[in-house]
């Protein structure tokens, strides 16, 4: 299944949380691995580090946290702008 079908048919959902703690950049200077702190503990991993890539994250993320003081001006303002409901199987 999809990403889409996965949240509809409830196989899904946004259960576990993890820390990135470091991106990869390829010469066109986008993502393509992420360094993450597994919330799983340090029993697992290296020291409960793991590396995905971009495409897992495409695939299997569905929800961010970000510190405010990490976003620019133009996302500063968009949490200003009203809020839009958009559905799991819009994505």
């Amino acid at each position: 299944m999809n990403k889409t079908d996965r949240l509809e048919y409830r196989d899904s959902s946004a259960t576990h949380a993890m820390i990135l703690v470091g991106v990869n950049l390829n010469e066109e200077g986008k993502p393509d691995r992420w360094k993450i702190e597994n919330s799983w503990g340090k029993e697992v991993g290296k020291n409960g580090i793991f590396v995905c890539s971009d495409a897992y994250f495409d695939e299997f993320v569905y929800q961010a946290v970000i510190h405010k003081s990490l976003l620019n001006e133009k996302q500063l303002a968009l949490l200003e702008a009203e809020a839009e409901e958009i559905l799991p199987w819009a994505m």
